[in-house]
């Protein structure tokens, strides 16, 4: 008899034991500016002042050098150019030839109202962005570590900012910036500069492709990749719901965390609303997604700060994020109203 209690125990205790599962879903997102219906065609220009030292920094070797600021910029501008062409959300993207800073001493200065109307009619465009201000630069950082080796980091970081004009000279929005950096690591020394010129190169290539495309989410909607999570256990009916979920069947998970969210305990309720909230998100009924996760929320202990609590509360600022963003991101898309979809209001869970 001790036997068979010590048994039931046993598998009570591991079939309770909670795991968190963690999946990659992909988001799109409204861009920082809205252009109206009308813009069509967009031309960028290179407004930014050229720095003093902006020249290849040659190699005492006589090798290949390392890469200047005008050749960053260079490859920022044809990036930003493609990215956004790629994209099909205007009719034509297109880099203006000519530089048109004209200012002194490296300071920021933005296009007259005429410069702008004058490059738009040339270009018939309806909509001019600006690159006001541009700097990369690369950095080496080393550490000795134990047994007298080097660690090593290399790093580039870059700065941007851009404004945004009508055809008629007025400006859509302030100043847009962005601030980023990349760093490598390796067990090297890469402190000698003439034997790491490709290596400084490539990162700040890198760095300058990677910032063109995350300014493109500033100008066009964008999809991004985030991480979410679900909770499951060693119970028969939950292994079901998580082998749903790795097959994409997100409303047959979702019945089954349903049927279970109404006889089970608070703590398990809690981990099963924000399971079925992710099912709607995953379904794209963001608004049964809200509701799920403020069910999960105001089940939470006061002033919890347990890894479930903190886990919730992220998921609902996510939630409620991608809510406010709807009527933009609808606006920026030219969608009216939401097509009627008959299999997704069938599949999605509500309270």
């Amino acid at each position: 008899m001790k036997q068979i209690l010590t048994s039931i125990i046993l598998i009570y205790i591991l079939s309770s034991c909670t795991t968190t599962n963690f999946i990659s879903i992909d988001i799109r997102q409204p861009a920082f500016i809205s252009f109206p219906p009308e813009v069509t065609n967009v031309v960028i220009v290179d407004n930014s002042p050229t720095l003093d030292n902006d020249d290849e920094t040659e190699n005492p070797n006589n090798g290949p050098s390392i890469l200047s600021m005008d050749s960053a910029r260079t490859i920022f501008l044809n990036s930003l150019t493609k990215f956004m062409s790629e994209e099909k959300y205007f009719n034509k993207v297109e880099l203006y030839p000519y530089k048109t800073y004209d200012g002194s001493d490296n300071d920021i200065t933005l296009l007259p109202v005429r410069k702008v109307q004058a490059i738009c009619h040339e270009k018939d465009a309806d909509a001019l962005l600006s690159l006001n201000l541009f700097a990369i630069s690369a950095q080496l950082e080393t550490e000795n570590t134990a047994y007298f080796s080097n660690y090593s980091i290399l790093g580039s970081k870059l700065g941007v900012i851009m404004r945004v004009y009508a055809k008629d000279g007025s400006q859509y929005a302030g100043p847009i910036g962005l601030i980023d950096s990349l760093f490598r690591q390796e067990m090297t020394d890469w402190s000698r500069i003439k034997n790491n010129v490709d290596e400084i190169n490539s990162l700040v290539t890198e760095m300058s492709v990677v910032g063109a495309d995350k300014m493109t989410g500033n100008f066009i909607p964008s999809w991004k990749t985030s991480q979410r999570w679900y909770y499951s256990d060693n119970s028969s009916e939950m292994k079901q719901a998580a082998k749903y979920v790795e097959q994409g069947k997100w409303p047959e998970a979702a019945d089954i965390w349903g049927k279970l969210y109404d006889n089970n305990k608070p703590t398990k309720k809690i981990r099963l609303a924000s399971n079925i909230a992710l099912a709607n998100e995953s379904l794209d009924d963001i608004e049964n997604a809200v509701k799920w996760i403020n069910t999960a929320f105001e089940m939470l202990p006061e002033k919890s700060r347990s890894e479930l609590a903190i886990q919730v509360a992220l998921y609902k600022t996510e939630l409620e994020t991608r809510l406010k963003n709807i009527p933009k991101l609808k606006e920026q898309l030219g969608i009216e109203e939401e097509p009627l979809d008959l299999e997704r209001d069938s599949d999605s869970v509500s309270e």
